[in-house]
């Protein structure tokens, strides 16, 4: 068996490998989600590790790059996302030493640290690998009552029409003591725009704010699920009282019975109006591993959004 790293002819075996080891699920396996994750990506094309077995791939780890910012400094990471095992080849040790083996080929390249969200049945082999637990991130929810009735639906974003508002927060210098994704150009349009998954939306003014979410179906109603929010110096009280109006009208608009946010930019300043439930570490548990850092990551100052975490 062979340990090599993958190269543009092996993305169809890698994909009917995924399809294979884990089904379709919730996510789609196909060539558009796996370019739009592992080549389109604005940090750039993911690092991939196969294991070949008589020239039959047999096995898969990709780690998905990421950069935050603090301040000036640059924080190189990566997120553990997908991994496949034929089933033929699983509880051989092939996961682990794949994993392993990637995180060699991560510390030629200067990365600071991996992070990622596990299930409940991989944490425990991820904290066998040297990650650790973070926590779950915090969740603020707000439940609406009384759906009523509604005339109107919402109409899908219009993501062109807020194109220069976009532009300025992919130009805009952020300086913060909170480590945070660094918005670099492009990150809007892949991250939501061109998310293969399902469709974004947004609500904006188009000069001082643009607040992100999805509309969730699930057992008990609909969710308005907002997964980023970025506000630009002008963003004043009237601006936010224009934004917290215009999400009303959506949540009408689509009968949803509750709105989540969830995660650390805001834990103090929160500008979207979600009532008075408190707030629940309920989230998603992040986990966190060193790679090329010595710092203590548990306790760094973390401003992660749900759209870091949310969907890969």
């Amino acid at each position: 068996m062979q340990i090599r790293k993958a190269n543009s002819t092996d993305s169809t075996s890698i994909i009917n490998l995924l399809k294979v080891s884990l089904g379709e699920s919730m996510t789609p396996k196909s060539e558009e989600l796996w370019n739009w994750k592992h080549v389109a990506n604005p940090f750039g094309s993911s690092p991939v590790l196969i294991a070949e077995d008589k020239g039959v791939i047999c096995g898969v780890r990709v780690f998905l790059k990421w950069e935050f910012i603090q301040g000036e400094h640059l924080i190189k990471a990566c997120r553990a996302v997908d991994t496949a095992i034929h089933p033929a080849y699983q509880g051989k040790g092939l996961f682990k030493n794949l994993t392993l083996s990637l995180i060699e080929e991560l510390k030629e390249e200067g990365i600071d640290l991996i992070y990622n969200t596990p299930n409940a049945q991989s944490t425990p082999g991820y904290l066998k690998m040297g990650w650790e637990k973070w926590g779950k991130l915090p969740l603020k929810m707000h439940f609406n009552f009384s759906l009523g009735k509604s005339k109107n639906q919402s109409q899908s974003s219009d993501w062109s029409s807020i194109k220069p508002i976009i532009e300025k927060i992919e130009q805009f210098t952020y300086i913060s003591e909170q480590i945070q994704t660094r918005i670099v150009s492009g990150y809007i349009n892949w991250r939501y725009i061109t998310c293969p998954l399902f469709p974004y939306e947004f609500i904006s003014d188009g000069e001082t704010y643009l607040l992100i979410y999805r509309i969730k179906e699930g057992k008990i109603g609909k969710e308005l699920r907002i997964v980023d929010f970025f506000q630009l110096p002008d963003f004043g009280q009237n601006e936010k009282k224009q934004m917290n109006s215009r999400l009303k009208t959506v949540q009408k608009n689509e009968r949803v019975r509750f709105t989540s946010f969830s995660g650390l930019r805001f834990q103090n300043n929160l500008p979207i109006d979600m009532g008075l439930m408190p707030v629940m570490s309920i989230g998603p548990e992040v986990t966190l591993r060193k790679v090329t850092t010595t710092d203590d990551l548990l306790h760094k100052p973390w401003a992660w959004s749900l759209g870091d975490l949310e969907v890969f």
